[in-house]
């Protein structure tokens, strides 16, 4: 099927969080201050009858609902074809939300979106996790789901804020960030968050702050982000291979990884991670954080073993620089 080209990309907000953690809500709210644009939202929910579909604002002009099971388990059918649908619209959106299942994993979603059939059309803005605070830590030790969401967030929305004491919530929200270090970590009410998250350019990602909220911040939970400093520069193709492999079999306590990086066949930095099982490795847009041949990689998991990751690491370490 041929896609007409839209004259921008369609944006696209993917919301994720387990059941009852409040993400219509949230949804609602972003519809509220996207209300003078066009807005198209997709609706997941596993089961055969959905629910929040009736607990969405009228704020848009089309809605798409994927009831017959976990929207990650069809990304190659109905999701793509739902795309396809967008595209071959009348009326092209500027916004795309996405509000997946309690149960789906965001990174098999993400990935769909950084291949390059789908991100010549759509641009993957910001992915939100909303969480219960009253039982969020209970949940990462009892669902894997709600580990993955926590890893893949761009913006975790601690909500229910006002329903456990300032002290724990504190504390949670350290958790959060230790958890993941890549992620903006936001208390709420209802679901209230500020609009201009979501009006602001996304940030470049600075790995000198992922590397000091690392290390300001303890890592006792099972959950955690683990960084790895290196001083030379890194073969690209053992690299990609060596992450592949390694999130293909670890993919269970493995969730997510991000680096920036000097690679030995490039004189400009990269940005490394994965999404999913995918590993992607694009050059650096802007002036790079780190002096050559400085390199950081951030992994994210649960029972996560420095010895192990540590041997990964050197095995992708160049024996010829370009420099």
């Amino acid at each position: 099927m041929s896609l007409p080209t839209p004259p921008s990309k369609i944006k696209v907000y993917l919301l994720t969080g387990f059941l009852g953690a409040g993400k219509t809500t949230v949804l609602n709210g972003l519809l509220k201050a996207k209300k003078d644009e066009e807005n198209i939202i997709i609706e997941n929910e596993f089961g055969k009858v959905s629910i929040d579909a009736h607990l969405v604002e009228t704020r848009y002009c089309s809605l798409f609902e994927m009831n017959n099971g976990c929207i990650c388990c069809s990304l190659d059918n109905e999701l793509v074809e739902t795309l396809a649908s967008i595209l071959n619209a009348d009326v092209q959106p500027d916004n795309l939300f996405i509000e997946a299942s309690g149960v789906a994993d965001p990174g098999s979603i993400i990935a769909l979106f950084r291949k390059e059939e789908v991100a010549n059309f759509f641009q993957l803005q910001q992915v939100v996790a909303v969480v219960d605070t009253t039982v969020v830590e209970d949940w990462i030790e009892e669902i894997p789901e709600v580990s993955r969401q926590l890893a893949t967030a761009d913006l975790i929305v601690l909500n229910k804020k006002s329903q456990v004491a300032p002290s724990y919530l504190s504390s949670l929200t350290q958790l959060m960030q230790s958890i993941n270090s890549l992620a903006t970590v936001l208390a709420s009410d209802h679901g209230h968050i500020p609009h201009d998250l979501f009006t602001q350019a996304k940030k470049t990602w600075d790995p000198a702050i992922s590397t000091y909220e690392i290390a300001a911040k303890p890592q006792q939970h099972p959950l955690k982000s683990m960084l790895f400093e290196v001083e030379t520069p890194i073969d690209r193709e053992i690299l990609l291979s060596q992450l592949t492999l390694t999130f293909f079999l670890s993919y269970h306590q493995l969730y997510r990884m991000k680096g920036l990086v000097w690679l030995s066949d490039s004189p400009q930095p990269h940005i490394v991670q994965t999404h999913g099982r995918q590993v992607h490795i694009a050059p650096l847009e802007g002036e790079s954080k780190l002096p050559y041949p400085k390199s950081q990689l951030i992994f994210i998991g649960k029972g996560l073993e420095r010895k192990s990751l540590q041997k990964i690491i050197n095995k992708v370490l160049a024996t010829k620089q370009l420099r």
